[in-house]
């Protein structure tokens, strides 16, 4: 009966360890990759942890949907890697264009608008999800997609094969 009960309290500790940590117990990411890029000049700023994990955080409630670990669900050629980010037109590489993108989304060639087709804040009607993000929110998820190809390198923008 003893070992039982013993037992029983160390299942019970094993399965209670392996639930999700709460985010208070998050790694604290070096400022070397929470730096990036401001605007198509150049200008870099260092985002603070409480910044990447609220965009990552609006990531999950709003993006993941089609940009799963910053893959495109609906064009897997065109990803959120920094290579891609990088040559779209205009580029994207940086919070200025990203946070344009969100506003105004265009095809990757920048030719033709997307507000029809891409979740954005000009098309609230039909883009519900989006109508609660602030241009802080739109910031943050922003500096967030800078910052996961530098944290989750490969890993980030390539499908399950790469993995």
């Amino acid at each position: 009966m003893l070992k039982r009960f013993i037992l029983g309290v160390i299942a019970t500790l094993f399965f209670a360890l392996q639930l999700p940590i709460d985010s208070a117990f998050a790694v604290e990411i070096d400022s070397v990759y929470r730096t990036v890029k401001v605007d198509p000049q150049g200008s870099m700023t260092t985002l603070t942890q409480e910044q990447v994990e609220r965009g990552k955080r609006i990531f999950g409630q709003t993006c993941s949907k089609c940009h799963m670990a910053g893959r495109s669900k609906t064009n897997p050629n065109v990803t959120l890697s920094t290579e891609d980010l990088e040559g779209a037109e205009p580029p994207r590489n940086n919070l200025v264009a990203l946070v344009d993108y969100l506003e105004n989304p265009t095809t990757y060639d920048g030719e033709q608008d997307l507000s029809e087709f891409h979740p954005n804040t000009n098309r609230l009607d039909i883009y519900p999800e989006m109508r609660n993000l602030t241009q802080e929110d739109l910031e943050n998820v922003s500096g967030y997609i800078l910052v996961a190809p530098k944290v989750k390198g490969v890993h980030w923008g390539r499908g399950k094969a790469y993995d």
